[in-house]
């Protein structure tokens, strides 16, 4: 059984210009993929449609309970799991109002906790912000210019992630607003969605992690520079190396910078009416402030002793077995997207979560020990830190296909080279999309072959690979040479 205190997903609804920033091959369901008439960064139309198609097409909605919202979740003495809910309803702000006090109690021997770490709103307060005049939104309320009212007006964009840097061109193209600035305090790697004519997130591959990061990391940034110009000309002044932070994809933002539709600033300093001051000395005039700042992971139905027990609040980081299962609970509570990806998307690297989760459910594979459960979860915490930019938003990071990896290895389900011979080669130097986590294992999909070889491998790949097997022929000739 599914609660979800949301609305039904309807297809109908539609914002303009709205699209997923991930491509559909790696931001789909593994044994589900999106129709070909679909383009590569599905319309949010799309998305809604590909969800309740999937629904319907495995027959979901019976198993689905909308307008319920968990209000406590509690372990009983029997070991099992008392989920406490109510029937809600939307009220017009969109908000979630109880329909009455009456409540319904669910036993269960096994809980899955999907509702993701985007859950709280990060209001950041700068000094004399009660005093603005205009009006102040998180992101998380912004549709469009349009919807919001912000056409035309001069509107202040604060932080520099994905959301924000869609708003921001979605201010300067779609609301013609009289001016967009964007304060971010560390910079950023813009990247396009498009790197010689493939989805950015295509090019995550097996081979690629084999480089260390940091190499990586300056192979990447060259290659962006090569596109887009080196990021301090247009005063984006990353404080970090691209592969130490989320990326920000946008194919528009740095057209709009290079017009003067969009100015990057550094972070506020202070707020005094309508003017705001940053850091650098600079000042302007706002009608309106939408903070992109973010969200923090938030638990509310659980007690206060459980809740410690999984989440520092101050630091937004889990202790989360592979992100999962807390060591001290066991495998009968289950964390479902608590992860943020580096690249691609979130949908497949949750999926892989409730797939592990369905098998240990089953019997069919096990757990670590506690203490190596642990012991595990402070070596991801270290090497994060070691690679990461330190910032809440990073307390999660993880590699999709690395990760992907990891955990189906656990259950069978990893793409072996050995035993996909005539696909080896994608499997190596190609994203491969979710498809390639069906090839073999449990609920393997008989069309997960066909799927992967559809999603295109980018020509930098196959000319770097072909390369390399040229070279390593010619300098095993070289060796035998001598041999024979």
């Amino acid at each position: 059984m599914v609660l979800c205190d949301l609305l039904t997903c309807d297809p109908n609804f539609s914002i303009p210009r709205l699209y997923i920033n991930v491509s559909k091959y790696n931001y789909c369901f593994s044994d589900f993929p999106f129709p070909d008439d679909v383009p590569d960064y599905p319309h949010n139309k799309d998305m809604a449609q590909y969800i309740k198609d999937y629904a319907t097409n495995f027959g979901l909605e019976k198993y689905i309970k909308f307008f319920t919202k968990v209000t406590k979740l509690e372990r009983t003495d029997n070991g099992k799991w008392t989920v406490v809910c109510r029937r809600v309803e939307e009220g017009e702000q969109g908000e979630v109002n109880s329909l009455d006090s009456s409540e319904e109690i669910i036993s269960a021997r096994y809980v899955a906790i999907a509702s993701g770490h985007h859950a709280t709103p990060v209001m950041p307060t700068f000094r004399g912000q009660e005093t603005f005049t205009g009006d102040i939104l998180h992101s998380v309320k912004f549709k469009d210019a349009l919807t919001n009212g912000l056409v035309g007006k001069r509107v202040l964009i604060v932080g520099i992630g994905n959301s924000a840097v869609d708003a921001a061109v979605n201010c300067a193209s779609v609301g013609r607003c009289k001016s967009v600035h964007v304060s971010t305090r560390s910079g950023a790697w813009i990247v396009p969605n498009y790197v010689f004519g493939h989805p950015t997130d295509l090019y995550a591959c097996r081979a690629f992690f084999k480089i260390p990061w940091q190499m990586a990391s300056a192979l990447f940034e060259n290659i962006i520079t090569l596109i887009s110009g080196n990021p301090r000309r247009w005063n984006l002044n990353p404080k970090m190396k691209l592969l130490q932070t989320q990326l920000t994809v946008s194919p528009c933002l740095i057209h709009h910078i290079q017009r003067h539709d969009i100015k990057i600033v550094p972070n506020v300093l202070n707020i005094e009416g309508s003017k705001v001051t940053f850091v650098n000395g600079e000042s302007a005039e706002f009608d309106a402030i939408v903070m992109c700042t973010g969200y923090k992971i938030d638990l509310p139905f659980l007690s206060e002793e459980l809740k410690k027990t999984i989440l520092n609040e101050e630091t937004n980081s889990i202790n989360l077995y592979k992100n999962v299962f807390n060591p001290d609970i066991g495998h009968t509570l289950a964390f479902i997207g608590f992860v943020q990806p580096a690249s691609g998307g979130l949908l497949p690297m949750s999926e892989i979560q409730g797939r592990w989760f369905t098998e240990i459910c089953r019997g069919r594979c096990s757990l670590p020990t506690k203490s190596a459960m642990k012991d595990n979860i402070q070596e991801e915490k270290e090497e994060m830190k070691s690679r990461y930019y330190h910032s809440n938003r990073h307390t999660i990071q993880r590699d999709p296909i690395l990760y992907n990896d990891e955990i189906s290895a656990m259950f069978g389900a990893k793409p072996e080279l050995l035993k996909n011979p005539s696909i080896a080669w994608r499997l190596l130097l190609g994203s491969c999309g979710t498809y390639q986590y069906r090839l073999q294992g449990p609920n393997a999909w008989s069309g997960a072959k066909t799927a992967v070889m559809k999603v295109p491998v980018p020509e930098m790949y196959q000319y770097t690979g072909i390369a390399v097997v040229v070279f390593l022929a010619i300098w095993l000739l070289y060796i035998f040479s001598f041999v024979f």
